[in-house]
């Protein structure tokens, strides 16, 4: 491997095949000063490592490798399988992570680019990737070095556009946010069914927060009075709490570039369970972005356009 690449690994599973993996590494001298990503059901690891290119899948396990066309067409719950059935510490990417990444992007002031534009990206038409085999999206990992969260070809590939990219730790349960703490989500065992007690509702002044449409618009509140399908773009978005909870900014509800931000924000307060999609596809151009999160489809959708990373966890520490 090239001397340069000093975050991607690859890990080999009892099959042969390699998955190329980003370390995103527990730097902290104390438990207390951990960030909670780092954390499940109580214990801390010393990384997680996140899919350097959105997945495929082999023989029913899911695979990060490059110059692929994404699967797609799964299920969530299909997708979950296919990253446990690689073993222990393999999931499918939760929020926690996903932001924790996002975050370290706009500290590092790398935010990707990406395939939004029917196979380039729509601010540039000179950044281009390979096509894939599906319509519209690019061959994982084909793009410049500025389509990776770090801007560095040592980052993870694709996270702006090509496919949305599903999540696990986060959902809309009948319109209010629900969450599974730290990165539970990440566990073996974690129940992640649409019936799982784990998630917990996000609250303000004792009582749930909610997303919705509310005067055509997407709403975050405690009020009872939304209802339905609304998409706005972030600037758009009616926030109506009178806090905002750290977790809504952690975990991408609320950003750091709301009032500018033409990216998306999408809710359906009317499904039992709206489950999250992130970062949009190849044609979404102006919309696609860090901040783009659809909370608005049921874990039975499946499409074309809709893909997902595998994250892994590293090794317990112990202090």
């Amino acid at each position: 491997m090239n001397n340069i690449l000093k975050r991607t690994v690859a890990i080999i599973d009892d099959q042969g095949i390699p998955s190329f993996m980003v370390k995103f590494e527990n730097t902290a001298k104390t438990a207390e000063e951990a960030n909670r990503v780092f954390f499940v059901r109580g214990q801390e690891y010393d990384a997680f490592y996140m899919s350097a290119f959105p997945n495929v899948v082999i023989n029913g396990r899911a695979y990060s490798l490059p110059l692929m066309t994404p699967t797609t067409r799964l299920t969530l719950d299909e997708m979950i399988a296919a990253c446990r059935k690689k073993g222990k510490g393999w999931h499918v990417a939760t929020a926690a992570e996903w932001f924790h990444m996002v975050e370290e992007s706009r500290q590092t002031g790398t935010m990707p680019h990406g395939n939004t534009n029917n196979g380039k990206f729509y601010y540039d038409a000179n950044e281009r990737g390979i096509p894939g085999n599906i319509y519209g999206t690019t061959l994982t990992g084909s793009g410049p070095a500025t389509w990776r969260h770090d801007g560095t070809f040592d980052g993870v590939s694709d996270t702006n556009g090509d496919v949305w990219k599903r999540l696990t730790g986060i959902r809309l349960k009948n319109g209010i946010f629900q969450y599974i703490p730290d990165n539970d989500a990440a566990h073996p065992e974690a129940d992640l069914s649409e019936d799982s007690a784990e998630y917990k509702d996000v609250q303000v002044s004792g009582k749930p927060v909610r997303i919705g449409m509310m005067d055509g618009e997407v709403c975050i509140t405690t009020d009872e009075d939304i209802d339905g399908w609304a998409v706005s773009c972030r600037k758009e978005v009616i926030n109506l709490l009178p806090e905002t909870p750290e977790i809504l900014r952690r975990l991408g509800i609320v950003t750091p570039d709301q009032e500018e931000s033409n990216e998306w924000l999408a809710a359906d307060a009317d499904l039992d369970e709206a489950t999250p999609f992130v970062r949009a596809r190849w044609n979404h151009t102006s919309h696609a972005g860090s901040s783009a999160l659809s909370l608005h489809n049921p874990r039975s959708r499946v499409h074309t356009s809709l893909g997902f990373f595998s994250a892994f966890l590293g090794e317990p520490v112990i202090r």
